[in-house]
């Protein structure tokens, strides 16, 4: 059992947000005879896992954006007007657009898979209404 400091050093959170969890039911301590929290070292280990998956995730979905604006240049066609010349793209441009679009997707995939790595029942721990 891990006491709420060492739990919050785990998890890279505060203390008071591990009070808050509980206090919300969101990530239940126990308590021992004195009342203060204690928490499962397979479970903290466990979160810490899915935390830092998370925050890895969010930091991959963040760089979409500039990869489908640049990849989405070469998508639209436009109409040309009564006296413009059609407009070309190098094939080395839209490559390259195209290639980064397919690493996301590629790194996207493996980090999708991480979390079937979990435990069986984490699952169930992070959202019991599922």
């Amino acid at each position: 059992m891990l006491t709420i400091a060492q739990a919050a050093d785990q998890l890279k959170v505060n203390k008071k947000t591990l009070m808050r969890w509980d206090a919300s039911g969101k990530f239940p301590a126990k308590r021992d005879t004195s009342g203060n929290r204690l928490y499962d070292q397979t479970d903290i280990v466990n979160h810490a896992q899915w935390f830092e998956l998370r925050r890895k995730h969010r930091a991959h979905n963040r760089k979409l954006t500039a990869i489908r604006k640049e990849a989405d240049k070469y998508l639209a066609t436009q109409p040309l007007g009564p006296m413009e010349n059609p407009r070309f793209h190098k094939l080395e441009d839209m490559k390259k657009a195209y290639d980064a679009l397919r690493k996301w997707e590629r790194e996207d995939k493996k980090i999708t898979e991480e979390y079937s790595k979990l435990p069986e029942g984490f699952r169930a721990k992070l959202d019991p209404d599922a």
